[in-house]
Parts: C-alpha cells; structure tokens; sequence
C-alpha cells in the first residue's frame, strides 16, 4: 500500500511538472530577454516623459499602432508619437510585468500608473491603465509593434461619484415626496 501512494505521488509531481512546462511560453525560463523587454518598456515611456523624439524612433516599428477599449479605429505610429510627446507625462511606474516571448515575438503586460496634462487632455489626469504590448525583434533589435490599453482606473472613479450622484438625488427626491405626502396628510387631517 506504502508502494502505491508513493508511485502516484511521484506521478502527480511528474504531471504538474509536465502540465506547467506545456503552459509556459518558450523563452519564459530566459530573464536576460524578459529584463532586456521590460527595460525597453521602460525606456520608451521614459523617452515619451522626455519628449526624446530619437528614442521614439528607434523602439517604435513602422507599422505601429495603438488600440482601445471599445474602440475598433487605431491610432497610427505618427499621431502616437505626436500625441504622446504634446503632453506632459509624469513618472509614469510600471507594476505587474509579464513577458511571454515566442521567437522574435514578445506580449509584455503591465499596469502603468501615470499622471498626464497638456495636449487633449483640459485638466491633469492621474490614472492607471492595462498595458498589452507587442514588440517584434527585426535586425537584432526589437521595437514595439502594438499597444492595447486596458480600461482606465480613472473610468471607475467616475462611475462611483456618478453612482453616488445619483444616489444622493434618489434620497433627495423621497425624502421630498415623503414631506410633500405628510403635508397633504396633515392638510387633510386639517380639514376634517
């Protein structure tokens, strides 16, 4: 019996260890190329900070282009940059990566907390936003080839103070129904 439950447990260690090596991408073991992307990430936020249009170049592929949410149109590489470099971006942080490499493909993930002023934007936004980003690896070099933004944190700020808006009309309109009702009562009383 002894034999027994330790052969099945020699084999659930060998099938979760065989389930989570056919889950892991291919490169997911090599941390020089998954520091290398984060660092680029990095690099390319930091040069939107600085308005360092040389940098944007080089990390930024030709045929790039940026998405969002519920949005089917996508922003091209030049209006991204241009866009980008006309606000005033402000320690922009990085938080949760996750690099998925596949040859000379990689999805980097994060949260990026930002706070941004200028441009289109008419007053300061503080905000985090999802981040999916495809960067290709062309000539030994790899760039960035799309961006997806997640939904904005700020998205639920707004429907919690329109939601506690609402709530406080709600609450102002019974309780004006509620004196409106007692006074007709008391006039009705009245009367009598």
């Amino acid at each position: 019996m002894k034999t027994v439950v330790v052969i099945l447990g020699q084999i659930f260690l060998l099938s979760a260890f065989v389930t989570h090596a056919q889950e892991a991408p291919l490169a997911q073991n090599d941390g020089v190329e998954q520091r290398n992307l984060i660092d680029l990430s990095v690099q390319l936020m930091g040069a939107v900070e600085r308005k360092d249009g040389a940098t944007l170049e080089r990390l930024v592929a030709e045929d790039f282009f940026v998405t969002s949410p519920g949005d089917l149109a996508t922003v091209p590489r030049a209006d991204w940059i241009a866009n980008s470099v006309s606000m005033n971006w402000e320690n922009p942080e990085f938080r949760n990566f996750r690099v998925n490499v596949y040859g000379d493909t990689a999805i980097v993930t994060s949260v990026m907390h930002f706070k941004v002023s200028g441009g289109k934007a008419p007053f300061p936004i503080i905000t985090d936003t999802q981040l999916i980003d495809v960067w290709k690896r062309r000539n030994g070099q790899w760039q960035i080839a799309a961006r997806h933004l997640g939904a904005y944190s700020i998205g639920g700020y707004l429907r919690l103070a329109a939601g506690f808006i609402v709530g406080l009309v709600f609450s102002l309109l019974i309780w004006i129904l509620v004196r409106m009702r007692r006074r007709f009562a008391t006039r009705k009383n009245a009367a009598v």
